[in-house]
């Protein structure tokens, strides 16, 4: 991943310390990067209407790509309020041609099913509260194999959003040195897994 990072964006950034933006790379390039480092199995945690799970199927030829979400309202989570049953028709619509499997369950639920580093990548946009947001770090974490990729959404400062403090605390206990955001007004986050 840091090869893909220093030969196609400024490889002198990755000097500073974590989290390191990388210059000019956009969410979107997040799913290019996964085709490229050939990624064939992962998992998105909060799905929606399935528009961005579409763009790790056509960016990564071949995946197998788990879709978790319960698409029901959250009264506990700021942006995940209203009923998301047309999210859920609308994923399955855009999805269908491709090797997604729809998994309606909140994200505690599905992930007892899925074994342990059987992933490449992880990228999670569920409930943006602190503690379901810590919990999805440490269980997804471990369902992704070494060398691959956990990633998500929202490393944002936003109203009631729990996300910065647990990456943060998470790369901190776990040690994690290296560790990336995109560079973009609502960025995403993500680091390789230690091998």
């Amino acid at each position: 991943m840091e090869n893909y990072l220093a030969t196609n964006f400024n490889a002198a950034a990755y000097t500073t310390s974590p989290p390191i933006t990388v210059p000019g790379f956009k969410r979107n390039q997040l799913t290019e990067m996964f085709g490229a480092l050939g990624f064939k199995t992962g998992a998105e945690i909060g799905v929606g209407g399935g528009r961005f799970s579409a763009l790790f199927c056509q960016n990564a030829p071949g995946l197998k790509l788990l879709c978790i979400d319960p698409w029901i309202k959250q009264f506990d989570d700021p942006i995940h309020r209203k009923n998301h049953n047309k999210h859920f028709v609308s994923a399955t619509r855009i999805l269908k041609n491709y090797d997604a499997t729809m998994i309606r369950a909140r994200s505690m639920d599905a992930v007892r099913d899925v074994p342990l580093e059987s992933l490449d990548f992880v990228y999670i946009d569920a409930n943006h509260v602190f503690d379901t947001a810590i919990m999805d770090i440490i269980e997804w974490s471990k369902r992704v194999k070494p060398g691959g990729v956990v990633s998500g959404h929202d490393y944002n400062d936003f109203e009631n959003f729990g996300i910065i403090k647990a990456v943060d605390t998470y790369t901190e206990v776990h040690n994690i040195k290296q560790w990336f955001l995109t560079d973009e007004r609502v960025k995403s986050w993500f680091w390789r897994k230690g091998q």
